[in-house]
C-alpha cells in the first residue's frame, strides 16, 4: 500500500526540479537525500507489502504503514512549497511598480525555501528512524524476480464466446421461442465471475448486428448500487428512446387528455406499446423492484423478452421472475464455473496468439505444450472465467516458459509446482514436478487460507503492475460499480494527477491511452465501446471493483463516500462522492486540507409539478451547492462534478494553483468566476453540460491548456498567447457580433488541435479566417462544423490528411469537383455525418457511401 504513495512523491520531485530549479539550490542536498531514500524504499516495499497482505508478519505491516505516512508527509511538504511560491507571486499582479512585486516575490521564495529545508530534514530524520527499526526488529527482505514484459503482449486474440457456446444456443432458443408470444422473463443466475455479463454481451451483439432481428427495440441497463425504482425506470426509458424514430418520440410527447406525462411508468408503457422489445437489466436486487419494472412494461402478446442478470444471492428474484411467466417452463439459466477442458480453451484463447491455438497440424507440438497448462490453470482459478482471463492477461506480459512457470508456481495451491531444468529433447511434462513449498518461500506468497481463488489471481496481477499503472488502476474506484468510463476522461484525470511519466516522442494523451490499453490487455479493464481501432469507453468488472475498493482504502489512496457513509476523515487525499437518490444531495461542510481529487457523481431526478418559477428558484437556492468546503483544499489537482445543483463556483477556486483538471457538468451552472484565469497549471476544462457562455479573457492566456470542452462557450475575437498544447476545442462559437479578420482568428493560435467542434460560423464574418486556420491544422482528426457555408478545404486541403470524422451539422457544403478521390485525399476518413445540409452530389455520394451517415 506504500508503493503508490512513494511513486507519487517521486513524481513530484521531477515536477519540482523542472519548474523550480533555481529556487531549490539551498535545499538541493536534503531533497536529493530524501529522493534517494525513497527510491531505495520503493525497491523494498513491494515485497514487504506482499507480506503485509498475507498477514504473516505484523512488524512488516507497521513498517509499511509508517513508510506510507512518511511518503504522504513528503508529498504534502513539496505541494505546500509550490503553493506558497506560486500563489504569492501571483497575488501581486495588481501592483503597478514591478520592483515591489519582485522584492515581495523574492522574500516569499526565501521564506518558503527555509521552511521547506526544515521540513525535509525532519522527514529524513524520521526515515532514518524507520530504517533503524527495520534493522532492530529484523524485518527481512526477499528480492522479487525481475519482470520482463512480453514483446508479443499486444497480439492477444480475444474470443468472448469460448466456453459459452452451449449457453448461447440455449438462451437464443428461449429468446426466439415462437410458441410463447407473451412477455417472458429469463434469468441468468450465477456467482460473480462466472461470465454472466460476457454471455449477455454475446447475445446482445448478435441481436443488434442481425439485420433480420425480430426485436424492434433492444436496450441494456446496468443499475448501480442503491438505485431507486424511479432511477431505474428513468434510465430504461432513456435507453428505449434511443431506439425510437424522431416521429415516434414527437408523437409520444403530444399532450393527451387522459395521460399523466409526469409518470415515468406511463411514459415507458406508451413508448414501447406495440413494439417487440428485448430489455436486459443488471442489478435488480429485490422482488419489489422487479414488480415495478414489470408493471411499467407493456405485454402486447408479441414475443417481448426481459433478460435479468442476477448473482446467486438474488436467487429469490430469479424464482419470482420465473413465477411471473404465464407458461409452465423454466426461465432460469444457471451459469456455473468451467470444467478443466473449458478452462483450458478459454485460457488458450486469451494467453496465446491465434496461430498457437489454431487447428493447423504443423502446430501440433505447440498445442501439446500449451495443453499441459490446462490442469494447472484449472487448479489455480477454480474454473472461474474471470480469474482465467485475468491470469491469462498477467501471463501475456511474461516470457514463456520461464516466467510463466514462476507465476504459476506462486499461485498454484499446495502442493506447488516447480520446474526442473529441461534436458535436451525432454518434454514440458517431464520438466514439471510437484513438491511441497518450503516455509520460507510460503511466507512470500499470498495466504491461501485467507483469500478466495479469484482474489489470489487479482492480487498477483495487481502486484505485477508498474507503480504508475497501479495508481491508474486504483483510480477506477472513483465511480460506482456498473458504470462506464470515457477513455479520454480517465486519461485526462491520470495526467492531472501526475500518474503518466513523460516520454520523448509521444504526447501525454498517447501515453495515457497506452496505459489504458495495457490494462485492457491484462484483462483488468473491460472494453465497452471501440472507436475505430481505439478504446473509447471502458468499465471494471464488479468483482474487480470490490477488490480495488479494499485496496484503495487500505493504501489510503481514495475514500468512497455516499449517503450511507457519514464519516470521512479530514486527512483523506482523494474523495469520491456518489449517490443516486432524490432531488437534493447533501455533501459535507468538512474541510479537507490534504485533498488532491474530488469526484462527485450524482444522479438527481427531475422536479415535476413545479410550474411556478418562483418555487423552482426557491428550491434551487435552498438545495443548491456552493462547494465552499473545497476552498480549504489548496492541493487539489482534480475536480470532477456531475449532476448536483450549482449555479456558480466559488471565486477562491483561482487560489487552487495545483488544479489541472476542472470538470463541472451541472445543468444549472451559468457562470465561472473571473479567478479561473489564475489557474496557470490547468490542463482540462470540461463544462460541456452547462449553461456557461462566457469566460474571463485571461483564461485564454493559460499556456498549459490541453482540452476545453463546452456546450456554447464564446471564443474571443483574438487570442494573444500561442496555445501550442491545446488539442481539444469542443462546443465553442465566435463572440456574438464578433468578426475574424485575416490571420487574427483565435484558431490561428491553436495549430495542434486534434478535435474541433465549432458552431455559429457565418461566411461573411468568419469564413476566410476559418479556412485559413483549418489548412494549418495538420493534426486535426475530428471536425464538427455548424455554419451557413462549409468551406471546400474540409474535403480538399492536402494538409488535413489525419481527418477521420467529419460532422457537418448545418449549412451549404462546398462539395469537391468531379474527380475527387476520398481514398487519396482523406486516407483516414471513416465517417461523415450530415445534418441540415444541401444534397450530396451523385459523384461524391458514390465515393463516400460506405462512410456516410445522414441524420
Amino acid at each position: 500500500m506504500a508503493e503508490t504513495a512513494i511513486a507519487a512523491v517521486l513524481s513530484k520531485f521531477g515536477e519540482l526540479a523542472a519548474s523550480e530549479a533555481k529556487i531549490l539550490l539551498e535545499v538541493g542536498d536534503d531533497m536529493t537525500l530524501l529522493r534517494d531514500r525513497l527510491e531505495w524504499l520503493q525497491a523494498f516495499i513491494r515485497d514487504a507489502d506482499r507480506k503485509r497482505r498475507a498477514g504473516t508478519d505484523q512488524l512488516t505491516s507497521v513498517w509499511v504503514r509508517q513508510t506510507r505516512d512518511v511518503a504522504f508527509q513528503a508529498e504534502d511538504t513539496l505541494d505546500e512549497f509550490v503553493y506558497q511560491v506560486e500563489l504569492r507571486s501571483q497575488g501581486y499582479r495588481c501592483w503597478k511598480k514591478m520592483w515591489r512585486k519582485y522584492l515581495i516575490g523574492l522574500c516569499t521564495q526565501i521564506v518558503s525555501r527555509h521552511v521547506l529545508s526544515a521540513q525535509i530534514k525532519r522527514i529524513n530524520m524520521r526515515l532514518e528512524k524507520i530504517s533503524e527499526n527495520q534493522k532492530e526488529y529484523n524485518i527481512g527482505h526477499t528480492p522479487l524476480a525481475p519482470v520482463t514484459s512480453s514483446t508479443t503482449a499486444t497480439s492477444a486474440w480475444l474470443d468472448d464466446a469460448v466456453g459459452l457456446e452451449g449457453d448461447v444456443a440455449t438462451l437464443e432458443q428461449l429468446l426466439l421461442r415462437e410458441d410463447h408470444t407473451r412477455q417472458m422473463f429469463i434469468s441468468i443466475l450465477g456467482e460473480s465471475g462466472v461470465g454472466k455479463e460476457t454471455l449477455v454481451n454475446i447475445l446482445y451483439n448478435k441481436q443488434v448486428e442481425n439485420t433480420t432481428c425480430v426485436f424492434k427495440v433492444i436496450f441494456w441497463y446496468s443499475a448501480p448500487p442503491d438505485s431507486t425504482v424511479e432511477d431505474l425506470l428513468q434510465q430504461i426509458y432513456e435507453r428505449a428512446v434511443d431506439w425510437c424514430t424522431t416521429q415516434e418520440i414527437a408523437d409520444l410527447h403530444q399532450p393527451k387528455k387522459d395521460d399523466n406525462i409526469d409518470d415515468i411508468s406511463e411514459k415507458l408503457r406508451n413508448l414501447l406499446a406495440g413494439k417487440r422489445y428485448l430489455l436486459i437489466v443488471n442489478g435488480i436486487s429485490s422482488k419489489t423492484m422487479l414488480n415495478c419494472v414489470r408493471a411499467s412494461l407493456p405485454d402486447d402478446d408479441n414475443g417481448s423478452r426481459v433478460l435479468l442478470i442476477l448473482d446467486t444471492e438474488n436467487e429469490e428474484v430469479a424464482w419470482h421472475a420465473n413465477a411471473m411467466n404465464q407458461m409452465d417452463f423454466n426461465g432460469i439459466h444457471m451459469l456455473s464455473r468451467f470444467d478443466e477442458k473449458r478452462s483450458g480453451q478459454l485460457f488458450h484463447s486469451r494467453a496465446f496468439r491465434r496461430e498457437e491455438v489454431s487447428d493447423d497440424g504443423s502446430k501440433e507440438d505447440m498445442k501439446m505444450t500449451n495443453n499441459n497448462y490446462d490442469k494447472i490453470v484449472y487448479e489455480i482459478t477454480g474454473g472461474y472465467p474471470l480469474a482465467i482471463v485475468v491470469l491469462a492477461g498477467l501471463l501475456r506480459f511474461k516470457e514463456r516458459p520461464g516466467q510463466w512457470e514462476a507465476v504459476l508456481q506462486q499461485l498454484r495451491p499446495r502442493p506447488r509446482m516447480t520446474e526442473a531444468p529441461l534436458q535436451q529433447g525432454g518434454s514440458r511434462e517431464e520438466g514439471i514436478k510437484v513438491v511441497q513449498s518450503s516455509t520460507t518461500h510460503a511466507k512470500n506468497l499470498v495466504s491461501i487460507g485467507t483469500t478466495t481463488t479469484i482474489e489470489r489471481v487479482f492480487w498477483a496481477s495487481y502486484e505485477d503492475l508498474p507503480n504508475d499503472l497501479k495508481s491508474c488502476f486504483l483510480y477506477f474506484v472513483a465511480y460506482p460499480k456498473n458504470t462506464n468510463w470515457s477513455a479520454s476522461e480517465i486519461v485526462r484525470m491520470w495526467m492531472a494527477e501526475g500518474f503518466i511519466k513523460p516520454q520523448k516522442g509521444k504526447t501525454m494523451e498517447e501515453l495515457g491511452h497506452n496505459y489504458l490499453k495495457e490494462l485492457v490487455l491484462r484483462c483488468l479493464v473491460q472494453t465497452v465501446e471501440m472507436n475505430d481501432a481505439s478504446v473509447s469507453e471502458v468499465c471494471v468488472h464488479r468483482r474487480l471493483h470490490g477488490f480495488l475498493q479494499s485496496e484503495a482504502r487500505e493504501a489510503g489512496f481514495m475514500e468512497v463516500h455516499d449517503m450511507h457513509h457519514v464519516f470521512v476523515p479530514p486527512s483523506v487525499r482523494r474523495l469520491s462522492f456518489t449517490t443516486f437518490g432524490g432531488r437534493y444531495t447533501p455533501l459535507t461542510n468538512k474541510l479537507f486540507p490534504k485533498l488532491r481529487s474530488f469526484i462527485c457523481w450524482v444522479v438527481q431526478r427531475e422536479q415535476h409539478h413545479q410550474s411556478n418559477s418562483n418555487i423552482q428558484d426557491a428550491n434551487k437556492k435552498q438545495h443548491g451547492h456552493d462547494l465552499k468546503f473545497l476552498c480549504g483544499s489548496k492541493f487539489l489537482r482534480v475536480i470532477s462534478i456531475q449532476g448536483i445543483t450549482i449555479e456558480k463556483l466559488p471565486n477562491k477556486i483561482g487560489d487552487m494553483i495545483h488544479l489541472r483538471y476542472l470538470g463541472v457538468n451541472c445543468k444549472d451552472l451559468k457562470e465561472l468566476p473571473s479567478s479561473i484565469k489564475r489557474l496557470l497549471n490547468l490542463q482540462t476544462l470540461d463544462i460541456s453540460d452547462t449553461q456557461v457562455e462566457m469566460i474571463d479573457l485571461g483564461f485564454w492566456k493559460i499556456k498549459t491548456l490541453r482540452h476545453v470542452l463546452a456546450e456554447k462557450l464564446a471564443l474571443p475575437e483574438t487570442i494573444e498567447e500561442e496555445l501550442d498544447n491545446l488539442q481539444t476545442l469542443f462546443g465553442v462559437n465566435p463572440t456574438r457580433g464578433g468578426e475574424w479578420k485575416g490571420q487574427r482568428s483565435p484558431l490561428h493560435k491553436m495549430p495542434n488541435l486534434r478535435t474541433l467542434k465549432l458552431q455559429g460560423i457565418t461566411h461573411e464574418k468568419h469564413g476566410a479566417a476559418l479556412e485559413s486556420a483549418l489548412v494549418e491544422m495538420q493534426l486535426l482528426g475530428y471536425l464538427s462544423l455548424q455554419a451557413d457555408v462549409i468551406p471546400s478545404c474540409v474535403f480538399s486541403a492536402p494538409s488535413l490528411r489525419f481527418l477521420d470524422t467529419v460532422e457537418l451539422l448545418d449549412g451549404t457544403v462546398k462539395w469537391p469537383e468531379v474527380g475527387w478521390d476520398v481514398s487519396k485525399v482523406r486516407p483516414n476518413l471513416i465517417q461523415i455525418k450530415l445534418g441540415n445540409t444541401n444534397e450530396v452530389p451523385h459523384h461524391i455520394e458514390e465515393k463516400i457511401s460506405t462512410i456516410l451517415i445522414k441524420e
